[in-house]
């Protein structure tokens, strides 16, 4: 056993937290009093439950189909479902599934929004927003935002109210929140929240994760997704009696192993009396922003391998169909709707190839991605107990794992994790590889743009993502680094004084932030706001998907020159690398 990954570990160990077990039945307590909305999908198709309906797909050989929706408005968001629906009755395409994506300020409570960069997506405000978001005989599921957040009483209720089959999002929990800073609070609620989900085990309701949005997904190992799952199960399942489900997918794009780690996730803790998988969402990682209608092609081979992967081995993994303008903007409704019927005509191709494969190679890499899982999570239960964590209460497990730095999670329970966090992956991720090969190709493009090697000596950069995302943040700290620079890596979810805290514990001016969710030019006119005030220079860059829903517009517009007209640096490596080498 690693004896700093003890040392790391206790380190983290919270004092004075309650009882987890007291803080469930709080939660059960007040799950006992909910009322749930029955759906109109349920209505019209007579099943008692979504899992019935999903059983009779698996028996019948059927797929169930799933998109995410998260539109600018409430009401273009009803409307959009309205509209899916129509969709569906016009062509014959099968869609019985939204997940609805609200905004990241759902996670707030309503206290804190105000000072929030403003994102994307619309806002509910209250528990007729929940229930009245039912316009179509369509399944809705609330994740994002929900279950795992600071606010997830409120919206765990009016979610549970509102009838959805599963909540989530559990591997949220370790995100952070602009302004909220009350993590032993956050945590005792979102136990609390689980309780809520526990209390309707026989209206099998489920809590529900993702994978990618978790530790997960900063993993450079596919090994690292089983493992995490088998931990959160044991959490959710074994010590809460919670039902638990997982998706996985946005992060990952090699077929073998990324079906792979479902198939694993599914042999190792799927039960008679509760599935393990909730849907496979398309890979987001290597679509095209340069040729968007090419997109078309890589969904459709995804989307072809998925359904062979699931009618073979009946998981009852609802396939989450991602829009080929996913990578630079919030979809519109008919992108999505476009995606759907790519998907219709894929699987029609699959059943032709039903019985001419192989699959041997693939169930060797499953066995290895179960056998490797089950020593991580017993690598990670020995360290945990080892450092003196209290392995049987939830609430202990889930504070002490909030309390890691993500980047070190995988490095701190990986059983062939090395002195120093060094590992070599046994089937890396497409995170790790493309990491690599992404900063070989932005450095060779400086090198021949006149960018000298170590041009950035000297120089202390730190660099952080505002909002939830790590692959931007991962690929801008490792170029500066292979250009001589001394990064300072600050993690996800920075809000703006924070970044300007973390430059200042440094010693540093300058500040590169990543960002993903639509609140660039906020975020922006924030952290300069902040600056001005603190009377200190500060050389900022800014990058990622620089975009936002600008006033009286429903899609995001591109804001890097908006930005830029501000006085950051935006977008281009070149120019901030030489704002970084050239300023004192």
């Amino acid at each position: 056993m690693n004896q700093e990954s003890v040392n790391y570990v206790r380190s983290l160990k919270p004092t004075g937290m309650p009882s987890g077990a007291s803080v469930l039945e709080e939660g059960r307590e007040i799950g006992r009093e909910i009322k749930m909305k029955r759906s109109l999908f349920l209505e019209k198709y007579g099943y008692d439950t979504y899992e019935d309906f999903i059983q009779d797909n698996i028996k019948k050989g059927e797929i169930t189909w799933e998109i995410f929706m998260g539109l600018a408005t409430l009401k273009e968001q009803k409307e959009a479902i309205k509209q899916a629906y129509e969709f569906v009755q016009r062509t014959g395409v099968r869609l019985e599934t939204i997940e609805i994506i609200s905004s990241p300020l759902m996670a707030l409570p309503k206290e804190y929004r105000e000072n929030a960069p403003k994102p994307t997506s619309f806002v509910m405000d209250g528990t007729e927003d929940w229930l009245e978001m039912q316009t179509a005989p369509i399944e809705l599921i609330f994740a994002d935002h929900h279950l795992a957040s600071p606010n997830a009483l409120e919206t765990t209720i009016n979610a549970v109210k509102a009838g959805s089959p599963r909540v989530g999002l559990v591997s949220q929990f370790f995100w952070g929140q602009p302004g909220f800073t009350d993590h032993r609070q956050h945590m005792i609620d979102f136990v609390k929240s689980i309780g809520i989900v526990s209390s309707k085990w026989d209206d099998h309701i489920s809590v529900d994760s993702y994978m990618d949005d978790g530790f997960p997904g900063y993993a450079m190992d596919c090994v690292t997704y089983v493992g995490y799952a088998l931990l959160e199960h044991y959490i959710v399942h074994d010590l809460c009696h919670t039902r638990y489900q997982t998706g996985l997918g946005g992060l990952l794009k090699e077929q073998k192993s990324r079906a792979a780690i479902a198939v694993a996730i599914h042999e190792l803790l799927s039960t008679d009396e509760q599935r393990a998988l909730s849907y496979m969402n398309g890979s987001t990682v290597t679509q095209w922003d340069h040729d968007i209608t090419a997109n078309y092609g890589s969904s459709g081979e995804e989307i072809m391998f998925d359904c062979l992967v699931e009618r073979k081995y009946k998981m009852g993994l609802a396939l989450n169909t991602i829009a080929i303008t996913e990578r630079i903007a919030v979809p519109t409704a008919q992108a999505l709707f476009d995606i759907c019927s790519v998907g219709a005509r894929a699987l029609e191709g699959a059943l032709y190839w039903e019985d001419m494969l192989d699959w041997s190679s693939f169930e060797e890499i499953v066995e290895e991605l179960k056998k490797e899982g089950k020593l991580f999570f017993e690598n990670a239960m020995n360290v945990l107990k080892e450092a003196g964590i209290n392995t049987e209460d939830p609430l202990e497990m889930f504070m002490t794992l909030k309390s890691m730095n993500p980047n070190r999670f995988e490095a701190t329970f990986h059983h062939r994790a090395g002195a120093k966090g060094t590992l070599t992956p046994k089937f890396p991720t497409v995170l790790g590889k493309q990491a690599v090969e992404m900063r070989d190709e932005i450095v060779a493009e400086m090198k021949a743009r006149g960018i000298e090697d170590n041009a950035l000596a000297g120089k202390k950069v730190v660099v952080a993502s505002g909002d939830g995302h790590t692959y931007g943040l991962i690929v801008v700290c490792t170029v500066l680094a292979e250009m001589g620079a001394d990064v300072i890596n600050g993690g996800v979810d920075v809000d703006p004084p924070t970044a300007l805290d973390l430059a200042d514990e440094e010693g540093t001016k300058y500040i590169g932030v990543s960002v993903h969710n639509g609140q660039g030019l906020d975020y922006a006119k924030q952290i300069l706001d902040l600056a001005a005030k603190r009377d200190k220079e500060y050389h900022i860059f800014m990058g990622g998907k620089l975009n936002a829903i600008l006033p009286g517009d429903s899609v995001p517009t591109d804001v890097t020159d908006k930005i830029k007209e501000l006085g950051i640096t935006a977008e281009d490596f070149y120019d901030q690398i030489c704002m970084i080498r050239d300023t004192e």
